[in-house]
């Protein structure tokens, strides 16, 4: 999640949706009578027959004051009446579809445990997924990617051709490995990705390894023509950010399960399947709470919704956190087997 812009005196928030696990917050944040600003999506039929009358998918932004908010498994519906938008619009009410990718604006009168959700939630979005260097024999350009978006760390100046310089480019390159090993333990990423023409990315991986030789196991290496801005900009278009960030989030999905499923090996610190999971949550004993995306939606369908909800509600009263698993992948595959919702836990029962 991304806060585009809060006022706190107007009670405007402006927000860009960047995760899964962000509709989940909104979906607790945005309560009856909040007017809620975003895109209602219609398909428009243009001249012609009936049965060969072309259809359009057409958007229209639209702002209602809030009456319902439920949370599908990959986006969340914001029903209400109409209080503005295009004329082609019925009055009456309508729903907003706030998907990943959207922005949207809250207007409300704001509770002091909302702000922190949705500055909490930001400021997960905003953690380094991934540390980057990119690199040629000139310089070296040091970035990391969130789920919002690059931020650029700074420049050095290598000149490792230059034979007169081979000192100094040598000193330089020690510089580059300090400032990357800092910065490893500083964020904390998932991957360091390392990019460059030729061979001087291996020329870095190696000096890498002899001054910390664990830190290899993050290392992606990547093809890209330049050490300078130019370079980040060749991976973004060739997806390689993209595929870095899906796979953090994988990986968090994947660890999170992981050990649900060795604490539940061993008789440990875990609680599966709905019955238990609620005795463990009456309990206060829930640390972590893990809930498949597809589980939202069936509780939906079958209107017990309200169950699932009280769960979540008390662990997060607890002090407890929640994390959304997404069934569409192997993390998600493996939860799904043991009824779709799982707890870590503060001490056994």
């Amino acid at each position: 999640m991304r806060i585009i812009s809060f006022n706190r005196k107007d009670g405007v928030a402006k927000i860009k949706i960047n995760l899964l696990d962000d509709l989940w917050h909104l979906s607790k944040i945005i309560e009856p009578n909040d007017l809620v600003t975003g895109r209602i999506e219609r398909k428009v039929k243009f001249s012609g027959s009936e049965e060969r009358a072309k259809t359009e998918r057409k958007f229209y932004t639209a702002r209602v004051r809030a009456n319902k908010v439920q949370l599908e498994s990959n986006f969340l519906k914001v029903t209400g009446d109409i209080t503005e938008g295009s004329d082609e619009l019925s009055k009456g009410s309508h729903t907003l579809d706030v998907k990943v990718g959207f922005e949207i604006k809250i207007e409300k009168q704001w509770k002091e445990y909302q702000i922190k959700r949705l500055k909490d939630a930001e400021k997960a979005a905003s953690a380094p997924k991934a540390l980057i260097c990119v690199l040629d024999d000139e310089q070296a350009t040091l970035a990391a990617i969130t789920a919002i978006g690059i931020n650029y760390l700074g420049q050095f100046q290598l000149g490792l051709a230059k034979k007169r310089y081979a000192e100094k480019a040598k000193e330089k390159m020690h510089e580059l490995v300090d400032e990357l090993i800092r910065l490893d333990l500083q964020s904390k990423p998932d991957y360091i990705l390392i990019a460059s023409p030729l061979f001087w990315k291996d020329e870095l991986v190696k000096k890498l390894q002899e001054k910390n030789p664990k830190i290899v196991n993050k290392i992606k290496l990547e093809n890209t023509s330049a050490g300078t801005r130019r370079g980040v900009v060749e991976l973004l278009h060739q997806g390689v950010l993209d595929k870095i960030i899906k796979q953090s989030q994988l990986q968090k999905e994947f660890k999170l399960v992981e050990k649900l499923i060795i604490e539940i090996t061993h008789k440990g610190l875990a609680a599966y399947k709905f019955a238990n999971v609620k005795n463990a949550v009456e309990s206060g004993a829930v640390d972590t709470l893990l809930i498949i995306d597809s589980l939202i939606a069936e509780y939906r369908e079958k209107g017990k919704f309200e169950e699932l909800e009280k769960l979540i509600d008390a662990v997060e009263q607890q002090g407890g956190k929640v994390n959304i698993i997404s069934k569409d992948n192997e993390a998600g595959d493996k939860l799904d087997g043991l009824g779709g919702i799982g707890a870590l836990l503060r001490f056994k029962l």
